[in-house]
């Protein structure tokens, strides 16, 4: 599984990398939507998409499906209010995952989102 993880959380992030990592994922990291996607137009492809909740999901699922990208978006943040939850759902996110990361939680998710779009 290639997995692309968006956005930084003060290490939380790096931890649920590792974490994928571990369980056999192949890591991919950006900063930001602009060079996720930048990423993914120069061919280096996902098959699914870790995304901070404090960054634009909803800029980020429109245009994976503009671009007929068909990648899966997690999201995940250190908020562990429903409401963040919530918004994220909203905005197109496939799960939310709260941070920091259970290595179980992680991987039942990942691989209920990617068996979901097999």
């Amino acid at each position: 599984m290639r997995l692309m993880v968006i956005g930084s959380l003060s290490g939380q992030i790096s931890q649920a990398s590792k974490i994928a990592i571990k369980r056999g994922a192949q890591v991919v990291h950006a900063e930001d939507i602009e060079q996720a996607l930048g990423a993914l137009r120069s061919g280096r492809g996902a098959d699914i998409i870790m995304i901070d909740v404090k960054l634009d999901i909803a800029r980020m699922v429109t245009t994976l499906e503009t671009e007929r990208f068909s990648i899966p978006v997690v999201a995940c943040g250190t908020e562990t209010d429903a409401a963040a939850a919530v918004r994220a759902i909203k905005s197109g996110a496939k799960e939310y995952i709260p941070l920091p990361p259970d290595a179980d939680l992680i991987a039942a998710v990942l691989q209920a989102v990617t068996a979901e779009n097999t």
